[in-house]
């Protein structure tokens, strides 16, 4: 989350396979005042993380997704190398344990209002913020 002079920036990754529920997310965030980076795959997702993730402070990944990972290996694999960053998990077609969740991440139901979406957002990358000092460590993640 960059600090701006008095406004907070906050930089999300939107990961979600259907492109207009992709589409539709990026600009209500983007209307939000987030500055958003997109894939539609976890493989895709795992390459902007690569290159821009010191920079994104919460990911927003469905959970049903082609290719070998789901959004929720995606969510632990981004726990495990990028711990800084918030993990916002939805699906309309499975409900997942809390068991299954990744630490500190949250599940939002599909259908989503938009500003459900958004306060979830905000009050993940507040509270990495507030963390224990991890986001002060960003930078390349370790044994990708």
């Amino acid at each position: 989350m960059a600090n701006k002079g008095n406004i907070i920036s906050i930089t999300v990754l939107v990961v979600e396979d259907e492109m207009l529920i992709r589409l539709s997310m990026i600009d209500v965030f983007s209307d939000a005042g987030f500055q958003v980076f997109e894939a539609s795959h976890a493989e895709e997702a795992i390459s902007v993380l690569q290159e821009h993730g010191s920079t994104i402070d919460v990911l927003f990944t469905d959970v049903n997704m082609p290719g070998a990972n789901d959004g929720m290996d995606l969510a632990r694999n981004v726990r495990r190398h990028w711990p800084w960053i918030g993990l916002l998990v939805t699906s309309g077609k499975a409900t997942r344990s809390i068991s299954e969740m990744p630490p500190g991440s949250r599940f939002i139901p599909k259908p989503y209002h938009p500003m459900d979406a958004i306060e979830h957002m905000r009050k993940l990358a507040f509270a990495a913020e507030r963390g224990s000092g991890e986001r002060l460590s960003r930078g390349s993640p370790a044994h990708l």
